[in-house]
């Protein structure tokens, strides 16, 4: 999820953002009166296509918040732009990972200021941690009296590492472009809807207005340097101002959106406007939100070509090895176990259900259940993990135990009891059909959820009969339904609350699943071998957004790495799965009645993320780091600090041994926790600072940067 932010006086903070707002239209002023005449003249020509695409994703300091898959999002953004004929490279300008700082963004849109005019179209994306900062900075603008702030790459570093809500405003005021798409995905991303048309000013901005009096935007630039356009903008925001945004859940379909999926009117154009509510419906972790100022609808994407209904991913075959590769597997060698007793008793809990999900020390997740014997007893081998407990047995409530971190050749005991199941004095029932016959359905599941008081809950089953009636003993409290039955989309009814003695009849109507008659096959291939992967899950999701239906399908790859899935009809989505590799691609295809999709997939290997800690992009003197500056640079000794994940989210990794080198010479290696070694050569001039981490496998990863040295 993306959502950051520190606790900071509100006093200091606006005096920093003032101090920061005055610096940054000072030099864009300033950079306006020296700049050359715009290098396209477009008096008579046709619009010109500007983007800046933004993708944060990494964070100084804060690995753990680290989401890599904004920087694949903003890459395959723009690699989808350059499909269409009115955007080329020259006319996009990226800016991602540790670049994304506050002055290299506010520099971004500075460029596009420059490029962009009068009758261009200009297309800002922004990707990155939000947060509502809890005040309402100048100009005060905000109904809910808190502006939101966008985290930049040295945002968890600094209390300055931000953008605002506000400041975005300003700069996009510059812009004349007579259609601006500012994009926003990110929490609170909702926060970011300012309207131009500014109706306040500060009097920490210009004191000797009267507060009361309404001013224009033209007086509000005016007091910057410069007259605002008229904004023709159209807003996309991943989320509302009040709700949490998901690494995921925004961009892909907004991209698919772009590809052409949401060209509903088949005009071969895709407006803002059409991306968004294509969107909208299949953001279901989230609720994206729209602020449209465009008169009609805002052009971005126009299409060559239709959608190809096969995938470009191929089988690298470039690379044999005899073997596959093998992937490395956390050993077993602790244990967790325990007795289960009854609240009420004191006696042993006899077959109550136990099940243990959660990450081994590679951060690959895992699962198992058992039961518990006569004694009450239960046993897990484990390897070294975080894990989470549930329990569950007739008669009794449900146990759900917290987070537990298990080490290496540890004995973990965890005895607890169960409560006995409230009375069941009250009932629900009644009917499945068919939705469109209307004939009864035998032998459906109904599952119920029953959640009480004191976090007790249980779960009961029964099934329809010839007749397709059910029939339910529940305790009084708060329930949840569903029901299942194959070839039929399941039904939920959530929160339903029952009264002591109280008899509740809810009849269901299941719709029959589409005939299943088209296929998706294909091969999974090592990418780096090209070797075939065995006993992969492929999951397809089919999805009807009309009629708001879904359900998926799931195979396993063979031994040749070959998979085979019948599915309806329609819109699917892939889900693929294999513990050592990394896959990501969310997008959407479509597959066809009565014909068959080939899919051959290849897939990366997992490895070690290494990174340099220290130094960053910053001034450092005497090994402190005084100030973030565009180039490393040093003066006197240095700590080199390596860091080592398992992937990119900054969860800890291992490694045999790290070796440190400047300018390509071994200086150290270093073979345990911390991995820092003290650089503290007197040199002068330009050096390469590269570390290279070996796992116990033999594989290396490795990392470099530029710094300046000075004593």
């Amino acid at each position: 999820m993306r959502v950051i932010y520190k606790t900071m006086g509100k006093k200091s903070v606006i005096i920093c953002l003032f101090f920061c707002s005055v610096l940054i239209s000072s030099n864009i002023v300033l950079s306006n009166e020296n700049s050359a005449v715009k290098n396209l003249n477009i008096e008579n020509q046709a619009s010109e296509y500007w983007a800046l695409l933004v993708a944060v994703g990494v964070y100084a300091d804060n690995p753990e918040q680290n989401r890599p898959l904004m920087l694949e999002e903003v890459d395959d953004l723009y690699d989808l732009l350059l499909e269409s004929n009115v955007w080329s490279a020259d006319h996009i300008k990226v800016i991602k990972g540790p670049d994304a700082t506050a002055t290299n963004i506010i520099s971004g849109f500075r460029w596009l200021d420059k490029m962009e005019d009068e009758q261009d179209i200009s297309l800002v994306f922004i990707t990155t941690h939000g947060s509502p900062v809890g005040y309402d900075f100048p100009p005060k603008d905000e109904e809910d009296g808190t502006d939101e702030i966008l985290s930049t790459y040295w945002g968890f570093a600094y209390n300055i590492g931000f953008l605002w809500d506000d400041e975005i405003n300003f700069l996009l005021n510059r812009l004349e472009s007579k259609g601006v798409c500012l994009i926003v995905d990110s929490c609170y991303a909702g926060g970011f809807n300012d309207d131009p048309n500014w109706k306040k000013l500060s009097r920490y901005i210009f004191p000797s207005l009267n507060l009361n009096e309404k001013v224009s935007p033209e007086q509000f630039i005016e007091g910057f340097g410069k007259e605002v356009s008229g904004q023709n903008r159209v807003v996309l925001m991943a989320s509302r101002e009040d709700e949490l945004s998901y690494s995921g859940g925004f961009a892909p379909y907004l991209i698919d959106g772009l590809r052409g999926f949401a060209d509903l009117n088949s005009d071969n154009i895709v407006t803002a406007e059409e991306a968004f509510y294509y969107t909208e419906p299949r953001t279901w972790r989230q609720s994206p939100t729209i602020f449209d100022l465009y008169p009609g609808e805002l052009p971005i994407m126009y299409l060559s070509e239709p959608i190809e209904d096969t995938e470009n991913e191929k089988i690298s075959n470039s690379k044999k090895n005899d073997m596959p590769s093998q992937t490395q597997m956390s050993v077993e060698n602790s244990i967790f176990k325990g007795f289960i007793t009854g609240e009420d008793t004191g006696g042993p809990v006899v077959d109550a259900t136990v099940s243990i999900r959660g990450r081994d020390s590679h951060w690959d997740f895992f699962e198992n259940e058992t039961t518990t014997d006569s004694n009450g007893y239960f046993s897990f081998n484990i390897p070294e993990c975080r894990i989470r407990l549930n329990a569950y047995a007739d008669g009794y409530c449900g146990v759900q135990g917290g987070y537990y971190e298990i080490d290496e050749n540890e004995i973990f005991w965890l005895n607890f009891s169960m409560p006995p199941r409230p009375a069941e004095t009250s009932r629900i029932n009644g009917l499945i059909t068919d939705k469109e016959s209307g004939d009864p359905i035998n032998n459906a599941t109904i599952e119920i959820y029953w959640n009480g008081n004191a976090n007790k809950y249980y779960l009961n089953e029964t099934k329809s009969d010839n007749s397709g009636f059910y029939s339910f003993n529940i305790a009084p409290g708060e329930v949840d339904l569903e029901i299942r039955e194959d070839g039929y989309f399941p039904e939920y009814i959530d929160h339903i609350t029952i009264l002591d003695g109280e008899t509740l009849e809810i009849d269901f109507e299941l719709f029959a699943r589409p005939v299943e008659n088209a296929v998706v096959c294909g091969y999974i291939t090592d990418s780096e071998t090209g070797n075939p992967i065995d006993d992969v899950r492929v999951t397809l999701e089919w999805i009807n957004h009309e009629l708001d239906q879904d359900y998926d399908n799931e195979t396993h790859s063979d031994t040749s790495g070959f998979y085979c899935i019948n599915i309806a009809p329609g819109e699917i989505y892939k889900d693929i799965r294999k513990q050592g590799y990394d896959y990501y691609n969310p997008y959407r295809v479509d597959v066809k009645e009565n014909k068959i999709l080939w899919m051959n997939i290849s897939l990366e290997e997992e490895n070690n993320v290494v990174d340099i800690v220290k130094p960053l992009k910053a001034l450092y003197v005497n090994n402190n780091r005084i100030i973030p500056y565009t180039k490393t640079r040093i003066i006197g000794k240095i700590d080199i600090e390596a860091g080592v994940y398992r992937n990119h989210y900054g969860q800890d990794g291992s490694a045999e041994k790290i070796e440190f080198y400047i300018d390509g010479e071994l200086r150290a290696t270093k073979t345990q926790e911390p991995f820092i070694w003290t650089w503290s050569e007197r040199t002068f001039g330009k050096h390469t600072i590269k570390i290279i981490a070996y796992d116990f496998e033999g594989s290396s990863v490795s990392k470099e940067i530029e710094v300046y040295k000075f004593l």
